[in-house]
């Protein structure tokens, strides 16, 4: 999938679109040194929260509006009104529930000055926040914080079911497991470098070819793949 697709550029850094080394998306492909400042880190924090049960679209336009209103800070999301943060975050959807979350992460950060010393929440301090799930969990650690943790979504699982690596009905840790006990990598590529890679060109993969409805012709892994 990496000689067919190439280097993704995750986390994108909305913040940072067009401005050289990023594309006009914020995407910054073959770069793996970002976030490199605490609104970065923060801004895929949030991005990570608000792209639960949506697009990557509708993100970027609530990432603007945030970034528009001065409010993509933990003490700006924390200290504003709960109305207020709804009406920015609508085209997220879910933005009630997304308000709630995105202020206890505020807030959780706060206390206990992540941003401000450069430690990682951990694993264990992420899932005690309400509104953050093992999925979401990995993708800030893996994308804010820069630790090895393979980040496990709808499109692993369907793309690993097709294959016949898995029957479909396993648990997230399950399926993580199934690629952490798999380390044969590049030596010269870390693994985190590997793992951010890896779940982004299978998210690319599933919106070009391993979508609900398959797209078999011209498909990189065809040759391995039961369904096709």
């Amino acid at each position: 999938m990496y000689a067919f697709y190439g280097p993704r550029g995750w986390w994108p850094v909305r913040t940072k679109a067009g401005i050289p080394g990023f594309d006009s998306r914020g995407y910054h492909k073959g770069d793996y040194s970002l976030p490199q400042s605490p609104g970065e880190v923060f801004e895929i924090v949030t991005g990570a929260i608000l792209t639960q049960n949506t697009s990557w679209k509708n993100v970027e336009k609530t990432i603007e509006e945030l970034k528009q209103k001065d409010m993509l800070s933990p003490h700006a999301l924390a200290g504003s009104d709960p109305g207020d943060i709804a009406r920015l975050i609508r085209s997220s959807g879910y933005y009630n529930q997304k308000t709630k979350k995105l202020i206890n992460t505020s807030l959780y950060f706060l206390k206990e000055k992540f941003l401000e010393t450069s430690l990682s929440p951990g694993r264990t301090g992420l899932l005690s926040v309400w509104g953050i799930g093992p999925e979401t969990a990995d993708s800030i650690l893996l994308y804010a914080f820069g630790e090895p943790f393979f980040v496990v979504d709808a499109y692993t699982k369907r793309l690993l079911t097709r294959l016949g690596c898995i029957s479909g009905n396993e648990s997230y840790d399950e399926v993580q497991k199934y690629f952490t006990a798999r380390k044969k990598i590049p030596e010269a590529l870390p693994l985190v470098h590997y793992y951010n890679e890896y779940h982004a060109l299978i998210v690319e993969h599933a919106k070009q070819h391993c979508r609900k409805n398959p797209i078999c012709p011209g498909c990189p892994v065809k040759r391995i793949c039961r369904y096709g």
